[in-house]
């Protein structure tokens, strides 16, 4: 019985904790100068350019004015396959006010069409496409300096990283709530 409970114990942590990507080689800014958990400042999110796997091009600056999620995952990674119905969710509860954007990190280069098959399984009705890697720089690179998935960035309606985490536990999903609940109720 203590070896199951053991077993358990270390695949809970595994399962739950994060994935680990290639490494790109770009150094981190100075964790002081992201300020990305903060509620009052951010740093300003890079716009990147995608295409989903219905072939349609998105910018970030497209959704302006709104609250954006951006999850970066791999299709091969526990936690960012446990993460994804809480943003499906979150998507679909806050319709017209948030957007999720799911970007892959294992399908960087392909062509967005090869996601597909992926976000069907899932069930995902958010955009999701191939993540670029400057994409994947300028946010792991530069906010968290770590090549673990999921990375998950929630960007206010001006464009500013306010918060992200690293990794996903199902207690991430009411900090998600209550991080894009204050910034829906900011100007």
């Amino acid at each position: 019985m203590r070896k199951l409970l053991t077993a358990a114990l270390i695949f809970s942590v595994l399962a739950f904790s994060g994935c680990q990507k290639e490494t790109t080689g770009v150094k981190p800014v100075e964790k002081n100068a992201t300020q990305s958990k903060s509620p009052s400042q951010g740093v300003k999110a890079y716009d990147f350019t995608f295409t989903d796997v219905n072939g349609k091009t998105h910018h970030l600056s497209d959704y302006r004015g709104k609250v954006v999620i951006v999850q970066f995952f791999g299709t091969y990674c526990p936690p960012c396959r446990a993460e994804i119905p809480v943003l499906n969710q979150i998507y679909k509860d806050y319709k017209g006010k948030v957007v999720v954007i799911g970007l892959s990190v294992d399908y960087t280069g392909a062509p967005p069409e090869k996601l597909k098959p992926f976000v069907k399984e899932m069930g995902i009705s958010y955009p999701v496409g191939p993540a670029t890697e400057k994409a994947w720089d300028e946010y792991a690179g530069r906010i968290t300096g770590l090549d673990s998935i999921p990375q998950t960035y929630i960007i206010d309606k001006n464009g500013y990283i306010r918060y992200y985490e690293v990794g996903f536990t199902p207690s991430y999903e009411k900090l998600f709530r209550e991080a894009v609940d204050g910034l829906l109720k900011e100007g």
